[in-house]
């Protein structure tokens, strides 16, 4: 057996290529898979920021809408008991004198989950002035009850031009008895 005999030149460039040996090894397989996971979590970060902020949003648009279910609900359980659409609209309709005026009144009635239901009653009125037509849809939004006027369609009576003719829908809610 022999012994190798080496120089002080050689084992210096045995050692110098170890080190590199080693370094290089550390690097591929430690520092190269962290380098390449930050740069693909650069990239990702915006796109996910503007996730987190669009979450945001619709988060306190949701927290909004809860809210107003929550006022709607205190709302219709606070109306009056006793409280019917089809007659407190048609003692509107005698107050403000339109009684003859009206071509149709039908209610209909829709479902909105178990505990509550939505009563629309569309009205056509004829032969109206603007003003009677706005002082009965003032009087119908009163802060007793809990009514809106909605679709609203105005047009000049083919007759009388300086009439209208009108129909449109009022919506009320109410508990389920």
């Amino acid at each position: 057996m022999t012994i190798l005999r080496l120089t002080p030149r050689e084992k210096l460039l045995i050692v110098a290529s170890a080190i590199v040996a080693a370094v290089w090894i550390l690097f591929a397989f430690t520092m190269k898979p962290v380098i390449a996971r930050m740069e693909t979590l650069k990239r990702t970060i915006p796109g996910k920021q503007s996730e987190l902020a669009k979450l945001r949003a619709r988060s306190a648009e949701y927290a909004l809408l809860r809210d107003s279910l929550a006022n709607l609900q205190a709302k219709v359980a606070s109306q009056d008991k006793g409280f019917e659409l089809l007659p407190f609209l048609e003692s509107l309709i005698g107050q403000c004198g339109l009684a003859e005026k009206v071509s149709k009144m039908k209610p209909y009635v829709l479902p909105l989950g178990s505990n509550y239901r939505e009563i629309i009653v569309e009205i056509n009125l004829d032969n109206v002035t603007l003003g009677q037509l706005v002082n009965f849809l003032c009087k119908v939004e009163s802060p007793n009850a809990l009514v809106k006027a909605q679709s609203l369609h105005i047009k000049k009576n083919p007759t009388n031009p300086d009439q209208l003719d009108s129909t449109f829908q009022i919506h009320s809610v109410e508990l389920v008895p």
